[in-house]
C-alpha cells in the first residue's frame, strides 16, 4: 500500500515520464499530501489521458490540488475519484474542471458526501459540457 511519503518519490519519478498516459493508483493511502505531490507533476503531463484515484482517502485538499494542475491539461478523458471523502468544497473544483475541460468523457464521484450543494457545483459545472459521456455520483 502507497502512503504520502511512496507518492511523493513516485511523483518525483513521474515528472522524467513525459509520455504517461494512465495514472492508476487507486486503493492506497496517498492522502491529501500525497495527492498534492502527484498533482504538482501533472502539470507538465501533457499526454495524461486516464487518472484513478478512487480510496485514497485525498479529500478536498487533495481533489483542489489535482484541480489545479489540470487548468492546463486538455488531454484527460478520464476521473476516477471514488470514495475520497470529497465534499461541497472539492465538489465546487470538480465543476470547474467540468466546465473547462472539453475533453473529459468520464468521471467517478461515487460515495464522497457531495450532498446537495456539492451536487450543485457539478450540475453547474455540466451547463455548457457536451463532452462527458458518464458520470458516476
Amino acid at each position: 500500500m502507497i502512503k504520502a511519503e511512496g507518492a511523493k518519490k513516485l511523483a518525483t519519478q513521474l515528472t522524467t515520464n513525459y509520455g504517461l498516459s494512465k495514472l492508476y493508483c487507486d486503493s492506497n493511502d496517498i492522502g491529501e499530501e500525497g495527492a498534492e505531490a502527484i498533482a504538482e507533476c501533472m502539470e507538465m503531463m501533457d499526454s495524461l489521458k486516464k487518472i484513478c484515484m478512487e480510496n485514497n482517502a485525498i479529500k478536498d485538499r487533495g481533489v483542489i490540488a489535482l484541480a489545479h494542475a489540470l487548468e492546463e491539461n486538455d488531454t484527460l478523458l478520464s476521473l476516477y475519484l471514488e470514495n475520497n471523502s470529497i465534499t461541497a468544497a472539492g465538489a465546487k473544483e470538480v465543476g470547474k474542471i467540468l466546465q473547462n475541460k472539453y475533453k473529459l468523457s468520464k468521471i467517478n464521484l461515487n460515495n464522497n458526501p457531495l450532498k446537495d450543494e456539492g451536487l450543485k457545483c457539478i450540475a453547474d459545472g455540466l451547463l455548457d459540457n457536451d463532452t462527458l459521456r458518464v458520470i458516476t455520483l
